[in-house]
């Protein structure tokens, strides 16, 4: 069935779809109508499930800790300043190995405030341990968040699921999404408990552990989050045998055949970056596009194997690492190193706290690009782009 969604209305929708027992939220700008829309469902009788009314984003994320421990399937919703609240919680709620579901709604970080977005929420926590999905669009929205929730379960990974997309530019924007039957999504995603409480069988759980233990759970968690990456393409596939929508699973290729010079960015700036694709090929110039979808784990055997025959790899970050640059920049050349002959990576930082960026703004990104390669200048730590 197609609607006319919002992201945030999407990321309602797949919540009712995947039958969410537990809504945990404090209402935050601009993630609060997602929220609402699910609390709508739930008076109407369309989702039975139980909403937890919290006093802060950090008692929301305990809540959901709480309701996984027990066997239940947790939604949070979140951004920015309230994401950052919850940093404690999220390095327990990995730690413990609990299958929690956040939808965040990337937002950039104060101060200045602002309600518009970028992606520093998220980068900032990019070593809590939860696996980190970036939408670029609100089909995406919530074909992943349904992803997200068998990913999550699947006893190969019980980890945490962040599912990101963008204040305003998608959480506010309507598309045209297919929404599938509830039918089809019960057979893909079957209710599945495991708890770690029981009332007859008390048990302790984070207890202290000492050196000679700590490390090997941390080991472990660090093999689940790495051998996500194979789990979660296998779960893109069976959903395209179920809708005929495939992600790529941990990324997205577009018109890389014979391409020389790939843009690679995540989230919205995807669709940007593809318009100036097309434009660009259109005039004879060999340029494609990578998409990252999942941030964390990083994709780094798929990138390297991909970019390695480019002259350049353009990459458009929607965060700053202060002093260091772009993190995805910081991962494309990660997964890079020890080429004997790669492609350049030519850092820019764009779009931070909603600042627009246009496909002819990428055109003109490619063109700086073009030039520094023809005159074999190697390429600067990192650039802002749009700072007059």
């Amino acid at each position: 069935m197609r609607q006319l969604l919002n992201g945030n209305e999407a990321a309602a929708m797949a919540a009712r779809l995947a039958r969410v027992e537990v809504l945990a939220s404090y209402p935050i700008t601009p993630a609060a109508p997602a929220m609402e829309q699910i609390v709508r469902f739930i008076a109407e009788g369309k989702l039975k499930a139980k909403f937890i009314r919290v006093e802060s984003d950090h008692s929301a994320l305990a809540a959901a800790v709480g309701a996984a421990l027990a066997g239940a399937r947790p939604l949070v919703i979140t951004n920015s300043q309230g994401l950052a609240y919850m940093s404690e919680v999220l390095y327990h709620a990995s730690g413990l190995r609990l299958p929690i579901v956040m939808a965040v709604v990337n937002r950039g970080l104060a101060a200045p405030h602002t309600r518009f977005p970028d992606h520093g929420d998220a980068i900032a926590q990019e070593a809590s341990g939860w696996v980190q999905l970036f939408c670029e669009n609100n089909q995406e929205v919530l074909d992943t968040l349904i992803q997200a929730y068998r990913l999550a379960e699947d006893e190969r990974v019980r980890l945490p699921v962040m599912v990101h997309y963008e204040s305003y530019i998608q959480s506010h924007t309507r598309e045209v999404v297919e929404v599938p039957s509830e039918e089809a999504i019960d057979r893909f995603l079957p209710l599945y408990r495991r708890p770690a409480l029981d009332v007859d069988n008390p048990q302790a759980v984070n207890v202290v552990t000492g050196p000679d233990l700590y490390m090997d759970y941390k080991h472990q968690q660090d093999k689940a989050l790495q051998g996500s990456r194979e789990v979660l393409r296998e779960i893109d596939l069976a959903y395209a045998g179920l809708t005929g929508r495939a992600w790529g699973g941990t990324l997205g290729v577009y018109r890389l055949d014979g391409a020389e010079y790939i843009f690679v960015t995540m989230g919205s700036l995807a669709s940007t970056c593809r318009e100036a694709v097309d434009m660009l090929r259109e005039g004879g110039l060999p340029v494609g596009l990578l998409k990252i979808r999942s941030f964390r784990p990083f994709p780094r055997e798929e990138v390297r194997s991909l970019l390695r025959d480019a002259r350049a790899a353009i990459v458009l970050d929607k965060n700053i690492v202060y002093g260091s640059g772009g993190a995805l920049a910081r991962e494309v050349r990660a997964s890079l190193y020890g080429l004997a002959r790669g492609p350049f990576v030519y850092s820019y930082i764009a779009g931070l706290g909603g600042r627009d960026v246009t496909s002819e703004d990428a055109v003109r990104i490619y063109k700086m690009v073009e030039e520094k390669v023809k005159a074999n200048l190697e390429p600067l730590p990192y650039e802002w782009y749009g700072i007059e």
